[in-house]
């Protein structure tokens, strides 16, 4: 599964959606707001909102679609902070027709959480479907895989959302307190001046390359520890591993700096420094 992984990330080219960012998907899907992450559920999880009657199938091509939920994907991993490994899909049903469906996007998104972004869906709420659905989950839900499959719950009214979601957190127009409403905030000018900074890029990849070689280091000697029964040296190489993971995930978001374009939640403030705080757009009633 990692070969086909890292030979799809090639083909895709994920790499050069990461590089360009936001500012090369469709204009349509980043104003109407068809997906976006904001605020997080009870356990932690960023929490992102699909609409599905801002969603249709004619307003823009199938690659740009496809582009679209690569970058999401990935923009969406940004905003995981250790321990949270996981998001918490809310797809919002409300005032869906027969007019917002799009089977092949429903199955390109299936296949990018079982093939390509394994394990990182930790719930998906099935939010205020229409009377039929129930028929459509049956056609979907043997597309599943079934570790996916028993990710997903369904909510009728607001009030079961607050299941999943505290009341803080859960938006006012889905019966919670946060007034927040999506608006798109357009890329700014030397946003990313710093991805010009050769100097700077080549010595975040050396400061990279360093601590991923110190850590397969830690790893061999974690596993020989393992094998050959030694208790303290297997403890000392588990605290060494642990370590060096955190000095890598570090490393990681420095040189993301250089190879990663600002997207919409640095420029509104929500992440920063590696560091996620939803308050920053967050809207309370009073």
């Amino acid at each position: 599964m990692a070969v086909a992984a890292i030979k799809w990330r090639v083909h895709e080219r994920v790499e050069e959606i990461i590089w360009y960012g936001d500012t090369h998907n469709d204009a349509s899907l980043m104003w109407k707001g068809v997906s976006y992450a904001h605020g997080k559920d009870r356990l932690g999880q960023p929490i992102v909102w699909s609409g599905s009657c801002l969603h249709h199938q004619k307003d823009q091509s199938y690659p740009q679609l496809k582009r679209y939920l690569i970058w999401m994907m990935e923009t969406l991993r940004t905003l995981l902070v250790t321990p949270v490994e996981r998001v918490c899909l809310i797809m919002d049903l409300s005032d869906h027709s027969n007019a917002n469906m799009d089977w092949p996007f429903v199955k390109t998104f299936i296949k990018f959480l079982e093939a390509y972004y394994p394990e990182c869906l930790g719930l998906c709420v099935v939010y205020n479907g229409p009377w039929w659905f129930s028929g459509v989950w049956k056609l979907i839900s043997p597309l599943l895989d079934p570790v996916v499959a028993s990710k997903v719950q369904f909510a009728s009214k607001p009030d079961a959302l607050l299941k999943f979601v505290d009341p803080q957190e859960l938006l006012e127009s889905r019966g919670g307190l946060d007034k927040y409403a999506y608006e798109y905030v357009k890329p700014q000018a030397e946003e990313n001046k710093l991805m010009f900074d050769t100097e700077g890029r080549q010595a975040a990849s050396t400061a990279l390359d360093k601590v991923r070689e110190q850590f397969v280091q830690a790893t061999r000697e974690w596993t020989d520890a393992k094998e050959g029964g030694d208790d303290d040296a297997f403890a000392r190489a588990s605290r060494e591993r642990k370590e060096l993971s955190d000095k890598y995930r570090l490393a990681a978001k420095e040189k993301d700096k250089y190879t990663r374009a600002r997207h919409f939640y640095t420029r509104t403030g929500v992440l920063a420094d590696g560091k996620v705080d939803w308050s920053k757009v967050q809207r309370h009633k009073e």
